[in-house]
């Protein structure tokens, strides 16, 4: 055991503390002195879990989850929600001045009820059937009578499949929430009497086996604003649909303002920006590699009697765009954009760049490379993820005026 100072909050749910080398402390709050237990020793660096809190910081509160610290999940619930929101825009920050060589001031935070919020699920099941998340660094699942970051109705799903009890074989359920749900379990073949009971849990409307649809219904449906947006099992989509929604009204409204004749969407899921800018621009041109959220598109156009969007089922690297671009969205993996990405949209130059991202790192990087033809005119922390260490932010670029 040792005792330490946690000094700077890190990605990945650490703190930073000193002392004959550098650790990373889990489970402790910057500015707490902890009594921790080294558990591995890299080249340069220690990794920590805090057992025992000397000094505690003001900003700890009481988990609300009973399994949390056993459960993988969650990392952050023992932080007050507000202290979370600003550790994650001191990490962007440091990002931002270590990785983009910048330093910018951060535009207020977009956040919203940090509990209750995820759409979406993946259970895991081991082989007595026990349905939950694995621990942290384990494939040991981790049971519970209720997720508190799970909204009402995929708990409701989660009791009654406990309820009915899953076959051997079965190793994953992916649970997507919206009007209805629709349920998609990974393993081996299920009798089709089973299948048939599943759809008898109440709100569930579709069943897929292994990523293929096989009864019910193909998607749920959600309200994206004045529009309706639908979703298959295995197509992406942000689980936190309230925060999404506010993020996708902040982007309408700014490029409403900027009232542009073409906007380029990258990285476009199903439509998610694509749908409700074309409200907003004469005409926008979309890009989805992936085949199942291209289909949600098609589907969301033609049901949305939207005319001005056309989609392409393409990699962004492939994409041939011969109009001109007034702005760019782009929202892309958390491995960010490629180079060859990159230099597609520095190629088209438009006048504005809206970056969307889920890593501050690879967002620094991007930045800094976009750095020298547009300058960063705005940062702010888009709290997709509340009680987890993940980060969402949202950045808007303006092309520099030549000399």
């Amino acid at each position: 055991m040792v005792t330490l100072e946690t000094l700077i909050p890190l990605y990945g749910g650490y703190s930073l503390a000193k002392g004959d080398r550098v650790v990373f402390v889990r489970g402790a709050i910057p500015g707490e002195v902890v009594e921790a237990e080294v558990v591995e020793k890299k080249r340069d660096y220690s990794i920590a879990d805090a057992t025992r809190i000397l000094e505690s910081s003001e900003d700890r509160v009481e988990p609300l989850c009973e399994v949390f610290g056993v459960c993988g999940g969650c990392h952050y619930q023992y932080i007050n929600y507000e202290r979370q929101v600003r550790i994650k825009e001191e990490i962007v920050l440091d990002c931002l001045r270590r990785i983009g060589k910048m330093e910018i001031s951060l535009d207020a935070p977009l956040y919203d009820n940090p509990w209750g919020y995820r759409r979406r699920a993946q259970f895991k099941v081991d082989r007595e059937g026990r349905l939950g998340f694995y621990r942290p660094l384990s494939h040991r699942v981790v049971e519970f009578s209720r997720c508190p970051l799970l909204c009402n109705e995929i708990n409701e799903v989660m009791a009654a499949l406990k309820s009915i009890g899953l076959p051997q074989g079965v190793r994953e359920v992916h649970v997507i929430s919206g009007d209805t749900a629709v349920l998609d379990l990974r393993g081996r073949e299920l009798p089709e009497e089973y299948l048939s009971e599943l759809l008898q849990i109440k709100g569930v409307s579709g069943i897929y086996l292994n990523g293929k649809h096989q009864r019910g219904e193909e998607r749920i449906g959600l309200l994206l604003n004045d529009m309706f947006y639908f979703v298959s099992s295995g197509s992406f989509f942000q689980s936190n649909w309230r925060l999404n929604c506010r993020l996708v009204g902040l982007v309408r409204d700014f490029i409403n303002n900027i009232s542009p004749e073409r906007v380029l969407d990258l990285y476009a899921g199903g439509g998610n920006f694509s749908l409700p800018l074309s409200r907003v621009a004469t005409e926008v041109i979309a890009s989805e590699e992936s085949a199942s959220s291209y289909r949600d598109a098609l589907f969301n156009i033609e049901y949305n009697g939207v005319e001005n969007v056309r989609f392409k089922n393409k990699r962004v690297e492939s994409l041939l765009v011969k109009k001109r671009v007034d702005v760019v969205v782009t929202d892309p993996p958390r491995v960010g954009m490629t180079k060859e990405a990159l230099e597609k949209v520095l190629q088209l130059m438009p006048e504005w760049i809206l970056y969307i991202s889920c890593n501050p790192s690879t967002l620094s990087r991007d930045l800094n490379r976009l750095s020298e033809a547009y300058s960063v005119e705005s940062v702010r922390v888009v709290d997709m993820f509340a009680q987890t260490f993940h980060i969402e932010t949202l950045s808007v670029l303006k092309r520099k005026k030549e000399d």
